[in-house]
């Protein structure tokens, strides 16, 4: 059930949002009596609440009137810095498998009710996921991950939209069946690749112009696939195959293109959900490069197990190796007196509250996928019982609400939001207080950059109430994530920068398994990697794969020219996602930068920006961030980028058109 007020995804009946507190009583609008949830008619003036259901009308004309204002409010303030671009999206289309049999049986007043009904669901599920709904074509939609603001994971992103999207139509076609007698199917295609954004109104009409066919191709895989199912083109699939089960479809002719196209069924999520998680199931590289990190976090669990509770910050850029430190250090735990738990944020879970605490929850309770409601309340109170009857047990309800289950407790229900939120807060302190009692305890949190506000509040609380208590917090986060407890005494952080050359290289040479690394590729990888090893490892997974790299008398050599080379999608895509969630003079700034090379000095980037003391704050900024550094001061100001591949990126992003206009301005300066 979504929240009318906040969108947030409850349990079907639950009787107040698990997010903002909102009241779900239907009220009657005869008499304003408040109903309970299900309720068909008033059970004090005996009205048709029913009517209160009837589908709104969507004016499909006006895309600011159906996109939720969070994303609404993300678009235009930052539209001026993502008009003109080039984007890496996934398109979705979407359509009724039989929509003209439908029209032929029904009264077009009743095909435009269920059209109604179908397009709310297609655009609620879009939109959790932050997509965007760029076209109405009568009997489906065309729906865009990764513009106008780009998404690292915008494949990702349009598989769990389009899977959500059938699991809610099975749902809708029972009902169509039941009250009109007609069977109710889509068809789904997906494709990925780039598209150039045009001009944003005020209104959110969105101006789209595809590169290739993108576009084609995600409407010819829509048409190709049978009612039901979503068919997903190779570019796709490269990009979710670890993340999702998917079924070879072989190779097909698709109008348009010369060559036969491979596809595939989207069957289902699969159990990996990170990357690392991705790393592991194909195999993991060696960990090399990172003896005084692993030393950090040893020295502060050591502290941890002595009473002295400590927080641990692991920062650095996305791929640098965060999550692959934990995973160390959780095996290298040779000790199993101890508790440790884990949970994440999702970049599409920022509306999601207490996301990471749920999982570390569904683990401590031993809740498994699917399991009855009465299984899920029994765990919860024999767990609970056995840890400590008396503090714990009061807090039944709290974690009821948590979990969405159904909460009889009368006096829970009949509290103020703020003050359930409260009694929230104490529960899970409480508890983690109470395990750590037990045992030492561990709490790794996962990707803090995408935390909800309720995360974040609630971190915030149990920071404070943790210092002398056997717990060691870890936190992953990237150098843009700001927070409020680094001033504290048992607070330490750990900064992941780059491998150095030589790691990198013993890297290349690990995943170049069964022959030496000419020294020329070797070069090229080292240098536009710059260190990090997820780029190092995309890099050359990306070049073996495209049959830029061969194996030559037990060498492996480069087999196209250097200059043919492509930054490989999944590195582009996460790169492109953190240039957009920078102001935008930076991201401008990183974009003319770019255009000079990957060396720039600062007198010619003044010259061709007519930018004075702005610009030495934007550098100043960006350095920070560490997008760049700085090269040289004598004779004159110099930077360099820290990654050519960011450098390259930059570059791609800007328009044909624009790039020129620079490149003339750079000549003259």
């Amino acid at each position: 059930m979504k929240c009318p007020k906040c969108q947030f995804d409850n349990r079907e009946s639950a009787k107040f949002c698990n997010e903002c507190g909102h009241n779900f009583d239907v009220i009657c609008p005869e008499c304003n009596t408040p109903n309970k949830v299900g309720s068909k008619f008033c059970d004090e003036c005996c009205y048709d609440l029913k009517k209160t259901k009837e589908i709104p009308s969507i004016n499909y004309s006006d895309p600011q009137s159906y996109t939720p204002k969070h994303l609404t409010d993300k678009i235009l303030t930052t539209r001026s810095s993502i008009e003109g671009e080039r984007k890496l999206v996934t398109v979705l289309f979407a359509d009724v498998a039989n929509y003209t049999a439908i029209s032929e049986k029904l009264d077009p007043e009743e095909v435009h009710h269920i059209m109604d009904g179908c397009f709310k669901i297609l655009m609620d599920e879009v939109h959790l996921y932050e997509g965007t709904i760029n076209q109405f074509t009568g009997d489906g939609v065309m729906a865009l991950f990764g513009a106008p603001i780009s998404h690292e994971d915008h494949a990702q992103r349009g598989c769990r939209a389009a899977l959500a999207i059938q699991k809610a139509m099975d749902e809708y076609d029972k009902k169509i069946r039941k009250d009109y007698k007609a069977k109710f199917k889509l068809r789904i295609g997906l494709n990925s690749g780039p598209v150039i954004v045009g001009a944003i109104g005020d209104d959110l009409r969105m101006d789209y112009t595809a590169v290739g066919d993108t576009t084609n191709l995600a409407m010819r895989m829509e048409s190709m696939a049978t009612p039901g199912n979503i068919k997903i083109s190779e570019n796709t699939y490269r990009l979710i195959k670890a993340y999702f089960d998917c079924e070879d479809l072989g190779s097909v002719s698709v109008k348009g293109k010369e060559k036969p196209q491979k596809t595939y069924n989207l069957i289902k999520s699969s159990d990996v959900q990170t990357r690392i998680e991705a790393s592991v199931s194909k195999g993991l590289v060696s960990f090399v490069g990172r003896k005084n990190s692993m030393a950090a976090i040893q020295n502060a669990w050591d502290k941890a197990v002595n009473g002295s509770g400590q927080i641990l910050g692991v920062v650095g850029e996305a791929g640098v190796g965060k999550s692959r430190l934990l995973l160390e250090f959780r095996n290298s735990l040779t000790n199993g007196d101890l508790n440790h738990f884990e949970g994440r944020c999702l970049h599409y879970g920022g509306s999601m509250a207490y996301l990471p605490f749920l999982d570390i929850l569904r683990a401590f309770f031993e809740i498994e996928e699917g399991q009855r409601e009465h299984l899920i309340n029994k765990n919860i109170k024999e767990k609970l019982t056995t840890l400590d009857k008396e503090l714990l047990l009061d807090s039944v309800p709290a974690f009821q609400e948590l979990l969405s289950l159904k909460i009889e407790e009368k006096f829970w229900l009949k509290l103020e939001p703020k003050i359930r939120s409260e009694r929230t807060f104490e529960a899970l302190r409480n508890l983690f207080i109470r395990l750590s009692e037990e045992k030492p305890l561990i709490i790794a949190v996962e990707d803090l950059h995408w935390m909800d506000k309720t995360s974040e509040e609630y971190l915030n609380y149990f920071i404070d109430s943790m210092a002398h208590n056997p717990i060691l917090l870890i936190l992953l986060y990237r150098p843009e994530y700001t927070h409020q407890w680094g001033s504290k005494s048992y607070y330490s952080k750990i900064g992941l920068d780059q491998l150095t050359m030589e790691s990198s290289a013993e890297l290349v040479s690990a995943i170049l398994e069964g022959g030496e690394v000419a020294s020329e590729l070797n070069e090229l990888i080292l240098n536009r990697s710059a260190g990090n090893p997820l780029f190092l490892e995309e890099f050359t997974h990306t070049l073996l794969e495209n049959g830029s790299i061969e194996r030559k008398n037990n060498q492996f050599v480069l087999s196209r020219k250097i200059s043919d080379i492509q930054v490989p999608d999944t590195i582009q895509g996460i790169i492109a996602a953190r240039m957009d969630r920078l102001e935008e003079n930076l991201k401008r700034t990183m974009q003319v930068a770019s255009v000079i090379g990957r060396d720039f000095a600062f007198r010619i980037l003044q010259t061709i920006t007519g930018m004075k003391e702005e610009l030495k704050s934007s550098l100043i900024n960006l350095q920070g961030l560490e997008f760049i550094y700085e090269k040289t001061l004598f004779p004159e100001l110099e930077y360099i980028f820290k990654h050519a591949l960011t450098q390259e990126v930059a570059y791609n992003s800007l328009l044909l058109k624009r790039r020129k206009e620079i490149h003339e301005k750079i000549g003259m300066a």
